[in-house]
């Protein structure tokens, strides 16, 4: 029975030891390296080495490799460290057999070590820092972390290409992440009842389907539009992934003036199509009503778009893409304080005193505003109420949080603005529930 005891012992040792390799809890790279390690692969192993020969400031060679082992050993021959691993049978894993730990050779006979320090193992080293929705430090910030922490000098290409796999490395794939994204969604929507998404595809090389489009508004965005000021700003920005794409967002303004998310969509590129397939979504819960307002910057994609899905509804250009359009286009900045000034009058006679201002200064400026047509961007001439709204900044803002996680792969881009959402609502609410009136502070 003794040896069966021992057996038993064994067998659960080596139990423990796989799962410290399949949990990744061998610690920090270059931390430590002793018989019995085990890796998940190994390329796993070969980072783990590189990133301890970089801590010890040492180089070594492959003595010999070939699929399922591996020798290696110190650069200076006469120096006896040497590092014996294999691979496990019917199994990726790798585990260190034989370590001889001491170096008798020279600093000098070490050198090159930072040659150890590739693309891939300084990727594997950063990932950590892109776990979950983390955004990770910049090329330059990576340039500074290893030459203070590693003391190794790397260029910022390196660095650039460490980022971008560290970024795979700890978010996942593009690739990976658009496979995942159709049973996130479902999730999502199942996790936060209300929720709506939609994920438009098309038709591929053999009887596949292709990422085209996909919409996402959250419930609690859904429910609290009930409460907001029909004014809408919508707006769109690049994404900065390996596929690129377009980010279009849609937000409303609460009672204490703050931004109020409604609904994202990821397309192609800002265009008739995919404008018109986000504003047809968020009529699901944006119904087409006098009362509505939309303010966006002048693409025209925008405009056909609101035409076809909201026709009822009111348009206004924001202030200030007009502002900078006025300026670049007439190349005089006191233009573009009157048309600013004229913009946000309340009364006619003093729209039309600054109107004819800009006419006197610069006739074609002013029969570029008519061409707009005063409605869109005159508050004095719009018959709705812009609720002071005179600018996309609602949208703007937004996305400028969103500036960093632009390049996610898609399913952790849709996480970061889900949890920064849920953040956002749930501080709001906890305010809220401190309130005594019936009026916002």
């Amino acid at each position: 029975m003794d040896w069966i005891l021992s057996f038993h012992l064994l067998f659960v040792e080596y139990q423990k030891r796989i799962q410290t390799v399949i949990t990744g809890e061998l610690g920090d790279y270059g931390v430590q390296l002793e018989v019995g390690m085990m890796f998940t692969n190994r390329d796993a192993f070969k980072h783990h080495i590189a990133m301890f020969a970089i801590a010890n400031k040492f180089s070594y060679r492959s003595a010999k490799s070939d699929p399922t082992m591996m020798v290696l050993k110190c650069v200076s021959s006469s120096c006896p460290w040497r590092l014996y691993a294999i691979r496990l049978k019917e199994s990726e894993i790798f585990e260190v057999r034989k370590l001889v730990k001491v170096h008798t050779c020279s600093i000098e006979e070490r050198g090159g070590y930072q040659s150890q320090a590739t693309a891939a193992v300084i990727g594997e080293l950063m990932k950590t820092k892109f776990a979950g929705n983390g955004i990770g430090p910049k090329p330059s910030e990576i340039k500074r972390m290893m030459r203070g922490d590693h003391d190794v000098s790397i260029s910022y290409w390196k660095a650039w290409k460490s980022r971008d796999m560290a970024l795979a490395n700890g978010h996942g794939t593009c690739n990976d992440s658009y496979k995942k994204l159709p049973a996130y969604l479902n999730n999502l929507v199942l996790a936060n009842p209300g929720s709506l998404a939609n994920l438009h595809t098309e038709p591929a090389g053999e009887g596949g389907n292709r990422f085209k489009y996909m919409f996402l508004a959250l419930g609690a965005s859904i429910e609290g539009y009930k409460a907001m000021r029909k004014v809408i700003t919508v707006d769109g920005t690049h994404l900065k992934g390996r596929y690129a794409g377009c980010l279009l967002t849609a937000s409303a303004q609460d009672g204490n003036y703050q931004i109020y998310p409604l609904a994202i969509a990821i397309v192609d590129s800002e265009n008739d199509k995919s404008w018109e397939w986000f504003f047809q979504n968020l009529s699901a819960f944006v119904p087409n009503e006098s009362g509505l307002v939309v303010v966006s910057d002048r693409h025209p994609s925008i405009y056909k778009a609101i035409s076809k899905v909201y026709p009822s509804a009111g348009h206004c250009i924001c202030v200030v893409h007009l502002k900078r359009n006025i300026r670049s286009n007439f190349k005089d900045r006191h233009l573009g304080y009157l048309v600013a000034k004229a913009a946000r009058t309340y009364r006619l006679n003093d729209f039309y005193a600054t109107f004819n201002e800009i006419k006197s200064m610069d006739p074609s400026c002013a029969e570029y505003l008519i061409a707009i047509g005063f409605e869109h961007w005159a508050r004095s001439h719009f018959p709705g109420n812009r609720f002071n709204v005179m600018t996309s900044n609602l949208a703007e803002s937004w996305n400028s949080v969103l500036c960093k996680a632009r390049e996610f792969p898609i399913v952790q881009l849709i996480d970061f603005i889900r949890e920064k959402l849920m953040t956002w609502f749930a501080k709001r609410r906890e305010v809220a529930s401190r309130f005594e009136g019936v009026v916002t502070p």
